[in-house]
């Protein structure tokens, strides 16, 4: 079994902000990681930039923020 990581990618630099997870969700605009341990983590304001399945990796990267917001 093939477990990834999981990066956050901020001012050009990623961060592994989890290992050994099994699953990603999208839920538009929150990000929610679950690990082969059973942890779930949600990350707000985040979307999926990119996903390597050679290097079983996911980088995240933070939504820019509306002006009008």
């Amino acid at each position: 079994m093939c477990l990834s990581k999981v990066n956050l990618r901020e001012r050009g630099k990623d961060k592994i902000v989890f290992e050994e997870d099994t699953n990603i969700i999208d839920k538009d605009g929150t990000i929610e990681v679950h690990t082969i341990f059973g942890e779930k983590k949600e990350l707000h304001g985040c979307y999926i930039e990119e996903i390597n399945f050679f290097d079983s990796n996911t980088i995240l990267s933070k939504k820019k923020k509306d002006v009008n917001e």
